[in-house]
């Protein structure tokens, strides 16, 4: 058996292994709150579980979705996590996790367009409407952005916060998936106002100065004296900030969107790779470059933190190097760089180096793993980037 296969097949061992009757948990380690069901966790979990065929991961994919409905609150908000006896919930401890309720919507609907079974997605379309007057709520100046706190999603401890681009690409990913289940013309258009805002705001350029779309136009102007294409805006607030960092979980999602065009996607794709790609240990890192003592936003950095301060250079989203990312990313890569295949390969390498642990992160200078392991999407990242290279399915069905 090949690394490439070897890898694949050790990574549904650790869906597998993560199975319970309440759903997915996030890792196998019992440390802080990863033996719960987590939002974020299980739907890429979920995600990556049906494309492998595996009827018993598409059930687990189902009894996430229930156990994350049950737990919605009264505003439509879906947890972050949920203890398996559910008597514990967690929404967010510093801020509240916007992302977690987009997942829940992306989950509903892939798993229904996935599978055809169109019951599940009538049996929880309250739970869904419910989801997505929630985020509608958080657009709070009512023009088609989700205003995101710092700590907001994903990258709970980093710095990034306002209007984040990770947040309204996988936004607009929720609504796109409504409207192909439903054909709510009002979705439709809310879902086209968010694209045009995205490929406006985050890719500035000068022909755009005045267009209608342009969220603020001073802020716009300014960001045109720095921006260089083709990667786009990170975030950008209502306090005169912008910032252009290399975010590749962004970068990834937009690679199978329709948002930006093809050849745009390509220079993304080879812009990433020579700019991020570290030889020695070939795993993007979530953020690029580090934040050190010396960069300005290190005293937005160093004390965002909830138990103990993660984000050191080099380390967590710092810099660290992500096998969930770089997952995300080979497989949005796969139309648009031919090396894809020779870097799949690495990928299994590393997984292996270290015996399959599937750790959150590498250490971006030391790259040795850490954080949490036995993480259900580090082996996700590594099952989508398959299945896309080896046998050309998308993880999202658009």
């Amino acid at each position: 058996m090949s690394v490439v296969e070897e890898a694949y097949e050790k990574s549904i061992d650790l869906l597998t292994h993560l199975q319970t009757e309440k759903g997915f948990v996030a890792s196998l380690e019992d440390v802080a709150n990863y033996k719960r069901i987590w939002s974020r966790d299980g739907i890429i979990a979920g995600l990556a579980g049906m494309l492998t065929g595996r009827e018993d991961l598409k059930q687990t994919f189902l009894a996430t979705l229930h156990t994350l409905a049950r737990n919605q609150d009264h505003t439509g908000r879906i947890v972050s996590n949920v203890t398996l006896d559910e008597g514990t919930k967690s929404y967010g401890t510093t801020v509240g996790r916007v992302d977690a309720t987009i997942w829940f919507v992306i989950g509903v609907c892939q798993y229904t367009l996935r599978t055809g079974e169109h019951f599940i997605f009538d049996e929880l379309h309250e739970e869904i409407k419910k989801a997505l007057f929630y985020l509608e709520c958080l657009e709070l100046n009512g023009r088609g952005l989700l205003y995101v706190p710092q700590g907001g999603d994903w990258a709970d401890e980093y710095i990034t916060h306002a209007y984040v681009l990770f947040d309204q690409v996988l936004y607009y990913t929720a609504l796109r998936n409504y409207y192909l289940l439903t054909h709510d013309q009002r979705t439709d258009e809310r879902a086209d106002v968010l694209r045009e805002l995205i490929a406006v705001n985050y890719f500035p350029q000068k022909k755009h100065v005045h267009h209608p779309r342009v969220y603020n136009k001073s802020l716009f102007e300014m960001s045109l004296e720095t921006y260089s294409p083709p990667l786009p805006i990170a975030y950008f607030s209502a306090h005169n900030a912008f910032n252009h960092r290399v975010a590749n979980f962004d970068n990834a999602l937009l690679l199978v969107l329709d948002i930006i065009d093809e050849d745009m996607k390509t220079a993304i794709t080879h812009t990433v790779f020579s700019r991020c790609m570290n030889d020695t240990l070939p795993i993007l890192p979530a953020f690029s470059p580090v934040i050190d003592e010396q960069d300005p936003m290190w005293v937005f950095l160093k004390d965002n933190y909830l138990y103990e301060f993660k984000n050191k250079p080099y380390c967590f989203h710092n810099g660290g190097l992500w096998p969930l990312v770089h997952g995300f990313f080979l497989a949005g890569a796969a139309d648009h760089d031919e090396s894809v295949e020779y870097r799949l390969e690495s990928f299994a390498n590393t997984l292996k180096r270290d015996m399959y642990i599937f750790p959150e992160f590498y250490h971006g200078e030391t790259y040795e793993p850490r954080g949490t392991t036995e993480l259900g999407f580090s082996a996700a990242g590594y099952i989508l980037a398959y299945k896309k290279i080896r046998e050309q399915v998308n993880y999202l069905t658009l």
